[in-house]
């Protein structure tokens, strides 16, 4: 650089430094007038006397005001921009000791001549080392230049606090100086508040709800004036905000004991004054119910203290009792409807009244007292009539379709629930559509368990069954005499194959709805009687959820595709036989006979449909896919023998293959003919479940907001009479919902949503042992925990709706995965286009072909991105969700829909002439990339949320308590076992014969020992596609061993049993009360299945998963002693060994994920800016939580 050109930087470095300044000091100005200027306009604004033209004006000056301070403190000072001289000059003011060589330098620069520059030269080298310390950049007054830095940004905070501020104190200015229009006056007739209860008279000591309801405009906050009848002064007090659809607000005044005058300011509005009288009337104190259920339902009891409403089954009676505040002579319970129930003395100053629930209703009471003063309280008390829900039953495990040799053991594992309780738990089973046969799982004499499960085992051996054969089998649960409250599951089917061979196994869940992916020849036909079955026996077991024309449609339109089926059937057996394949080869010959005798039984099966008989149907469906199952084993076996690689000769596999075209050849031409009734119609809940989310996240932001107040008034004291009045508000409305998700529950036999309910009870309890009083931790104990509940309630819903996080990113990814290569495909196609697009009619049809792919694209990504977005707002997973975020925001940032939408375009404008479709493909190829790098992005999401340390405890608490459920139900049954008579002298019997039975599959159990913890891995051929396996411990493939315990069933052969063999717990042969010791054995085996998962889960060096294994072996003791035939009282015992650490580690397991949840709450805490008290009374509840010797 030259010496000219460093001297002249140095002098810039001034300049720049001087321009910093004046804009630092411009802003601070504006800044500053703006903010001073906004106080005054708003506090004039605010002013209940001003008109709208002079609010317009307001703004006016307060527009000018601002321009004014811009032109004249930053627009003109940056204009004049001083000369190189001129800060040289400004410079050696600040330094004298340059003795004016700086000014020279720059002057002799600017003026130089061509005979001076010698000269010159030797003054710049003269500047630059006099001047080569000097920092030019702090000549501008440092402290100035800091000074005003410091200002501009205390105003700018000033003004963003000032403006969030107006909201608040200033509403109504804020709203009126801030108008989206300049010139345009507001309407100031459009505000309007509606207060209650007006003017009324009130019994001494009541608590009276004043509300405010803001119509055309919605104020943030609303104040109540209060002047006392012995006072001159008023009170002010801030209403709290009410949740409704309105904005409303809402202060509750306790034990009023004069009368006192009232009106409410909401943003600058204000309501008339009015008067609440106080005269000697009596009041309600107390309120308690007495509950007595209908005798039906076994329940006992029950008595509620400071009770509100009244909810209860239907047809309960209920005993009120209400204490008042003076003595009473009566009273009467007035309804809504206009009808009322009268109450009588039953104390000095109580009285009684029975009410029966029948009815949904509100009421009020009203109290008389002994100078017959009447007086009618303003509190309104609802009564909800609760119908009994049928119980939710369903097939835990294996909860599908199975595929077994002849020499297997399926375990089955059935498990209902019930509002108020399940009396009984049966199973149905029938062998090739054979009589059906009934095993009684549980039948309760006393007290009915609200949850039960059971298990039962099919010994198939025992069975004389061949490949082709099946087993159908339904739960059934019920709650009591009512038979309308019984409940059947889907139908599930069990069938036989060859071994030695890999088989696929369909899609099917229970029922056969849905069937695979797939329909090959060899499994068409006996997948879509299947379905018919299905449907057939949801019709039989679901026809109240029916309307009469909606069951008949349903009925004829099974009953036509029965037919068709059998159409379809004896048209493949006349082309058989014009082809001579039956002549050819013995094994097609029996095929064929199966065939027909599959059509002998469809073509009753849809006569009976037709004449509206589906239960006398059922047979001969059954009995009809038990040919087509054989037809089916026969067919696989012709496939292979004659059609396998190498073996055989040509006209065989000829004939093979043949077949094969002959099944595909008709059964192709009838896909999907009609629509399997779908399992629990959740659809009709989608709204329902929508709204419930929505609920749940307001109730939890309320429940959160009353904890932070309550904090702040433990610190600065205060009352607590509104938050009293919100929390009551909060816990009803908890239990209402609760009450509706229960409903929605049973409607459509949902488990996971009467999680959700059980959830939100929980939640309620905790509310109302939060108002209970005790000390302020209890009552923050139980705050917490209550939200807590109601954040379980949520996550449990999202996951009922969309899956969990997991899941929904895992179908994200195969989704973006196809995505990517559909565009991969299209790229690839518009390349070749643009390398040669031939003629111009061809080159457009191509193209428009290519835009049909592309709006399939377009539509996908919209539908990927909505799910994504929703995803990165997810508090499930915080990582997971910031990596889906990112991903939404390559969609965005790299504009993809955009691209998408405008290679549309210029496929749709292009010619082979243009040459737009080299822009067409490079566009494609844009997109691909950008693809890619959302499918990579989706990746990295499903990653983070597999692995995270919350999602490992959450899965291993969910699992844990399944576990330790059905735990207490064995721990049930065991007991009812031996409150049964001669119980005692059948146990010798039974136990021989288990030991009788047990030995014909030990072979294949021995080396299960090392194998407890591999659920779902052993012998899994013919399990690929599977979906909803959970639960499935190892049920394929293992000839002789158990398949996970836990089973308590039938083992009888139906035709009578098996010829001096054992007959256990099955059929008519016993009832739930006899003792088999081969399917406890295997329940307990079951058990301890479960807890090796929870220990891989959780890996075994996990705290957890060591103390799992102490459990682990007093369940080895248990398998060893049901294997010996053991006494029902000895495993009884010996299950305590088993309950009580489990419920130990269940409780450690939940205190871990508490902490973990705390962590991120107290982050949310802060992010919410929620009171600093607050965050250190949550991690001190948290800190408790963790130390297992802390008392709750």
């Amino acid at each position: 650089m030259a010496p000219h050109e460093e001297l002249l930087r140095k002098i810039a470095l001034v300049r720049g430094r001087w321009k910093a300044f004046l804009w630092l000091r411009g802003l601070a100005w504006i800044l500053g007038v703006t903010v001073a200027s906004l106080l005054i306009g708003l506090l004039l604004a605010n002013s209940t006397s001003i008109s709208g033209w002079a609010v317009v004006g307001l703004r006016l000056a307060l527009v000018a005001a601002v321009l004014f301070t811009v032109v004249k403190a930053l627009v003109l000072p940056l204009r004049r921009t001083p000369t190189d001289t001129q800060l040289a000059r400004f410079v050696e003011e600040k330094n004298p000791g340059l003795e004016d060589r700086l000014v020279s330098a720059v002057e002799a620069i600017h003026k130089s001549k061509t005979e001076q520059i010698a000269f010159v030269h030797l003054l710049i080298k003269d500047a630059l080392d006099r001047t080569k310390h000097l920092r030019f950049r702090d000549q501008v007054n440092k402290r100035k230049f800091s000074t005003f830095g410091g200002l501009t940004a205390a105003l700018a905070v000033a003004l963003i606090v000032s403006l969030y501020i107006s909201s608040l104190f200033f509403p109504v200015g804020s709203q009126l100086l801030l108008g989206r229009y300049l010139l345009k006056p507001p309407n100031l007739d459009a505000f309007e508040l509606k207060v209650t209860p007006g003017d009324i008279t009130v019994a001494r000591g009541s608590d009276v709800t004043i509300q405010a309801v803001a119509m055309g405009f919605d104020p943030q906050r609303a104040e109540v004036h209060l002047r006392y009848a012995n006072s001159t002064q008023w009170e002010i007090a801030t209403m709290e905000v009410a949740p409704q659809n309105v904005p409303t607000f809402r202060h509750l005044v306790f034990n009023l004991q004069e009368s006192v005058h009232y009106f409410v300011d909401a943003r600058g509005n204000r309501s008339r004054e009015f008067t609440i009288d106080v005269a000697d009337l009596p009041r309600v104190e107390k309120v308690d119910y007495t509950y007595h259920y209908p005798a039906y339902t076994g329940l006992a009891v029950k008595k509620e203290e400071n009770a509100t409403d009244i909810a209860a089954l239907k047809g309960t009676e209920v005993e009120v009792t209400v204490t008042g505040s003076q003595l009473l002579s009566g009273g009467r319970l007035v309804f809504a409807d206009g009808k009322s129930v009268s109450l009588q003395p039953s104390g000095e100053r109580m009285v009684t009244g029975r009410v029966t629930v029948d009815r949904t209703t509100t009421f009020r009471i009203e109290l008389t007292n002994t100078n017959r003063a009447k007086y009618l309280g303003l509190e309104e008390y609802s009564m909800e009539a609760l119908d009994d829900q049928k119980p939710i039953v369903e097939f835990t495990k294996p909860g599908r379709d199975t595929k077994a040799t002849k020499v297997e053991e399926v375990f089955t594992e059935l498990r209902a629930e019930d509002d108020f309780g399940v009396r009984q738990l049966e199973l149905y089973y029938s062998v090739n559509g054979g009589p059906e046969q009934k095993v009684d799982l549980f039948a309760s004499k006393g007290e009915h368990p609200k949850e039960i499960s059971a298990g039962h085992t099919f010994f198939l051996e025992e069975y004389d069954l061949q490949p082709g054969d099946l087993i159908t089998y339904y739960g059934k649960a019920v709650d009591t005499r009512n038979p309308a409250n019984t409940v059947s599951t889907d139908i599930y089917f069990i069938e036989v194959r060859p071994f030695g061979r890999e088989y696929r196994q369909g899609q099917q869940g229970g029922g056969g709805g849905g069937g695979g992916d797939q329909d090959d020849s060899t499994e068409a036909l006996s997948r879509r009687q299947k379905e018919i079955i299905a449907a057939t026996h949801k019709l039989v077991n679901n026809k109240d959820k029916f309307k009469e024309k909606e069951w008949k449609d349903n009925i004829h339109a099974i009953s036509t595709n029965q037919s068709k089926l059998a159409e379809q059937t004896t048209t493949v057996l006349q082309r058989m036989s014009r082809r001579g394949l039956t002549s050819q080869d013995k094994t097609i010959k029996q095929l064929s006979e199966n065939l027909k005798a599959a059509i002998d039984q469809m073509n009753p099966a849809a006569d009976q449909l037709k004449a509206e008989n589906a239960q006398a149907a059922e047979p001969f469906e059954q009995k009809a896919l038990q040919y087509l199952m054989r037809a089916e084993a026969l067919f696989n076996e012709i496939q292979v023998t004659m059609g396998g690689g190498g073996g055989g000769g040509g006209g065989a596999r000829q004939s093979a293959e043949d077949l094969a075209d002959l099944f595909e050849l008709e059964l192709d031409q009838n896909k999907n003919q009609y629509e399997t009734l779908q399992r629990g119609e959740m659809n009709k809940g989608s709204q329902a479940i929508d709204e419930a989310l929505q609920k749940l996240k307001e109730l939890a932001e309320r429940q959160q907001k009353l904890m932070q107040r309550r904090a702040q008034q433990q610190q600065g004291g205060g009352g607590r009479g509104s938050d009293q009045m919100s929390a009551q508000d909060l816990q009803k409305e908890t239990e209402r919902l609760a009450r509706q998700l229960d409903k929605l529950s049973r409607e459509n036999n949902d488990r996971q949503m009467a999680d959700v309910s059980r959830a939100l009870q929980q939640a309620a309890r905790n509310m109302q042992q939060q108002a209970q009083g005790g000390n302020s931790q209890q009552q923050e104990q139980a705050a917490q925990q209550a939200l807590e509940q109601l954040n379980r309630a949520q996550r449990l819903l999202n996951q009922g709706r969309g899956g969990s996080m997991d899941d929904r990113l895992a179908k994200l990814q195969e989704q973006a995965k196809k995505l990517k290569e559909q565009q991969s495909k299209i790229a690839d196609e518009t390349q070749q286009l643009a390398n040669k697009p031939g003629a111009a009619g061809d080159a457009h049809r191509r193209a428009q072909e290519i835009n049909q792919q592309k709006d399939g694209v377009g539509s996908e990504l919209k539908s990927m991105t909505n799910e994504l977005e929703s995803l990165s707002n997810s508090q499930e997973n915080r990582e997971a969700a910031n990596k889906a975020r990112a991903a939404t925001n390559t969609i965005k940032g790299q504009q993809l829909q955009n691209r998408i939408e405008q290679g549309h375009q210029i496929l749709e404008n292009a010619t082979p002439q243009n040459g737009y479709f080299g822009y067409a493909a490079q566009n494609e190829r844009a997109i691909e990339k950008g693809l890619d790098d959302v499918q990579k992005q989706i990746g990295q999401a499903a990653s983070a949320a597999n692995n995270s340390e919350e999602k490992k405890q959450q899965n291993a608490l969910n699992q844990l308590s399944e576990t330790l459920q059905r735990a207490e139900s064995m721990q049930r049954r065991l007991q009812s076992l031996q409150n049964q008579p001669g119980q005692q002298g059948q146990q010798g019997q039974q136990g021989q014969r288990g030991q009788q039975g047990q030995q014909q599959g030990q072979q294949g159990q021995q080396g299960q020992q090392g194998q407890q913890g591999q659920q779902g891995q052993q012998g899994q051929q013919g399990q690929q596609g599977q979906q909803g396996q959970q639960g499935q411990q190892g049920q394929q493939g293992q000839q002789g061993q158990a398949q996970g315990g836990g089973q308590q069933g039938d083992t009888r052969n139906p035709q009578g049993g098996l010829p001096g063999g054992p007959v256990y717990n099955g059929g008519d042969a016993t009832g739930p009360g006899s003792y088999d010791p081969r399917q406890w054995q295997r329940e307990f085996q079951q058990r301890l299945n479960e807890i090796r998962e929870i220990q891989n889960g959780l890996g075994r060096n996990d705290p957890v998963s060591r103390e799992l294994e102490q459990v682990a072996g007093a369940l080895q003791g248990l398998i060893q002693n049901s294997r010996a035939g053991g006494n029902p009282q000895a495993i009884e015992k010996m299950a305590q060994q088993i309950l009580d650490p489990l419920r130990g580690i269940e409780l450690e397991l939940s205190r871990s994920l508490q902490l973990l949840l705390a962590k991120e709450n107290i982050r949310s805490a802060q992010e919410d800016e929620i009171p600093q008290g607050y965050q250190k009374l949550v991690e001190e509840y948290y800190k408790k939580l963790s130390n297992p010797n802390s008392k709750q």
